[in-house]
């Protein structure tokens, strides 16, 4: 009930926003009584804090599914690339504004992941590209994970990449393809050109 209760707080605020949504409106979107989502979570602010660790956890998960999967380091890139496109289109801009705003440990949660996971997750692409000759041997992998993690906030903001203006998938793409060029040997250029080849990286 906990998870059920958690998994239709996350798909109400990433579609709605989280201060127009009540705990009235997730229990009934659970078919249970506001009684019960009280009986798991004290409040809404905790409910908040619990939510933002369980699509952590989810996002986190599914990283570590392109890792494992990927067949190389660029396959592993592409298709986190991918998972984490997805994701983002399926959150309401809103979400991340009342986050930051209004529920701020919340917010350090999500700062937190991406200083320390989404930065690992980086640096061990860039660390297993190297390795496998894709990869430029004389690149900064400190300096070249915190770059891509400033792409990838950069391509996801309202302010520098207004939807009105710019269509998420095509930026990604432009973005990533930039960035494995920069630091690609001349096999991971070719591979590269396959995946293009493919439309693995192409705008859909």
């Amino acid at each position: 009930m906990r998870e059920r209760i958690l998994d239709t707080a996350l798909r109400l605020f990433r579609t709605f926003g989280i201060k127009s949504i009540t705990m009235q409106d997730i229990a009934r979107d659970c078919g249970i009584s506001k009684k019960t989502v009280y009986e798991y979570f004290a409040d809404k602010q905790e409910l908040v804090e619990e939510v933002t660790r369980f699509m952590i956890s989810a996002h986190g998960n599914n990283l570590e599914v392109c890792s494992a999967n990927g067949k190389d380091a660029i396959d592993e890139l592409v298709s986190s690339l991918r998972f984490t496109e997805t994701f983002a289109k399926g959150i309401n801009p809103v979400l991340l504004h009342e986050l930051e705003k209004y529920h701020p440990t919340a917010w350090k949660t999500i700062a937190d992941f991406k200083s320390n996971y989404v930065i690992k997750a980086i640096s061990d692409n860039l660390d297993r590209g190297i390795r496998e000759g894709l990869y430029r041997s004389d690149i900064s992998i400190h300096i070249m994970s915190h770059m891509r993690l400033m792409q990838l906030d950069s391509a996801f903001s309202p302010v520098d990449y207004p939807a009105t203006e710019f269509d998420l998938h095509e930026v990604m793409y432009q973005v990533t393809e930039h960035y494995i060029r920069g630091i690609a040997t001349p096999e991971g250029t070719r591979r590269l050109e396959e995946y293009l080849t493919i439309k693995e990286l192409s705008p859909q």
